[in-house]
């Protein structure tokens, strides 16, 4: 039967009967089922297995060590880089604080109250 409004086929529900042909017979044998067999870890598998994972809980542990004592390292190197601002700020410090009690200004001042005097031709300015 063949439809004009769709292009495929549409198949019988009813096979073809061929005529029967004699089928062999078919004789069950025995198949022996294969069962699975562990194969077992020789000596030295079980010893390189070993070493493996004891080598593998070393290099962790190294790991961890080495990232502890890094984040020491760092702490301490960060700690003395403050000290070493804070040493410096001083030193800045105290050097302006030279410079202003040096200053030609002051000592003239400081030797006018003093009742002292100065004179011009035995001031020697000695610079770094």
């Amino acid at each position: 039967m063949i439809m004009l409004d769709n292009t495929a086929r549409q198949l019988d529900p009813e096979p073809m009967i061929q005529p029967e042909q004699p089928q062999p017979a078919i004789t069950p044998q025995a198949i022996p089922a294969a069962a699975p067999k562990a194969v077992p870890f020789t000596v030295f598998e079980r010893g390189l297995a070993f070493m493996a994972g004891a080598l593998i809980v070393v290099m962790s542990l190294w790991c961890l060590f080495t990232r502890t004592n890094l984040a020491t390292t760092q702490r301490a190197y960060e700690d003395m880089q403050s000290q070493i601002a804070d040493q410096t700020t001083k030193v800045n410090n105290y050097k302006q604080a030279i410079g202003e009690l040096s200053t030609s200004e002051r000592l003239s001042a400081f030797a006018k109250d003093h009742g002292l005097s100065t004179t011009n031709g035995t001031i020697k300015r000695v610079t770094k």
